[in-house]
């Protein structure tokens, strides 16, 4: 029998998927430019990373704001290369080099839309909806989102402090700069439009879910069971489990059914043991398996 191969294997998923991801990469590079261009540098909208220190920059220097985010691309890109290694900064080069060439293209398609009298908090939130969806597209290709994520994963490894919070920090301060230079009402939307950005972009990389999945703990497990069964027509998973404290065994039951049906079945286990204990979760893989009763 032929020993299975997992780097072959991810060699040709890779492969085959090239294509598919190349243009994902390239739609969602244009549409954060995009978004950039139309909403962020037009209303100095300053939401943080390399476009954020790049409309600060714009402010105060005379220079082609695509050649500033080249500026500040190839800098974070000399972060990869020294303190993250060859490898991370390779993999950096297509989203240095493609930012500021759409940005510089994109430009032109922005200066011939006219946004009227649209409120600044609309600008905000469709600006944070593009550019998540933009960058959920870059995430779901496999393509580095470069810029400041070199950065931020540089204080990671040195400064041992997480992505998070390193994106937090730096995102932060260079809110407060805009709106320090800007306005501080600027800075408000600037928030608004990061929310917007960071929901929409979890949204589009893992997708909307439709299915919860409950993990109930009770008394009456009979009960809940029949109900799900019975009334809701879905299957239920019987798990033994045993107490942390009291360290008594117990069935756990596990059930996925869709979102709306979701008000149903916590209210019945409430309903049905008061005491119980369950956790509820969205699901964004899985397979519903309902019962159909025969006459």
């Amino acid at each position: 029998m032929n020993k299975f191969d997992i780097n072959a294997f991810l060699e040709d998923l890779r492969k085959k998927h090239f294509i598919e991801n190349l243009v994902l990469f390239l739609l969602g590079a244009f549409l954060s430019a995009f978004a950039f261009s139309l909403f962020y540098q037009r209303y100095n909208i300053v939401v943080g990373g390399s476009s954020g220190l790049a409309i600060l920059l714009d402010n105060i220097m005379d220079i082609d704001i695509s050649i500033i985010l080249l500026i500040l691309n190839l800098f974070c890109l000399m972060i990869g290369l020294m303190f993250l290694g060859f490898d991370y900064g390779i993999k950096m080069l297509a989203m240095t080099f493609m930012t500021p060439i759409f940005v510089k293209g994109s430009s032109y398609i922005a200066n011939l839309i006219d946004l009227g009298n649209t409120s600044l908090f609309l600008i905000a939130v469709i600006g944070g909806a593009l550019t998540g969806y933009a960058n959920g597209l870059i995430k779901n290709s496999g393509y580095s989102p470069g810029g400041f994520y070199a950065i931020y994963d540089a204080c990671h490894k040195y400064l041992h402090i997480s992505i998070g919070t390193a994106n937090t920090i730096i995102n932060v301060v260079l809110i407060l700069l805009g709106g320090l230079t800007f306005g501080m009402h600027m800075a408000i939307y600037s928030i608004i439009s990061l929310l917007v950005s960071s929901y929409v972009v979890d949204k589009v990389t893992i997708g909307v879910s439709d299915n919860k999945v409950f993990y109930i703990i009770t008394d009456n497990p009979v009960e809940v069971q029949e109900y799900v069964n019975d009334k809701l027509n879905y299957d239920v998973t019987l798990v033994n489990a045993r107490g942390g404290y009291s360290n008594k065994k117990k069935k756990m039951l596990m059930s996925v059914i869709p979102t709306l049906e979701y008000v149903k079945l916590k209210e019945l286990v409430k309903e049905v043991d008061k005491n119980a204990f369950f956790l509820i979760l969205d699901t964004y893989e899985s397979t519903l398996r309902k019962k159909y009763r025969t006459s």
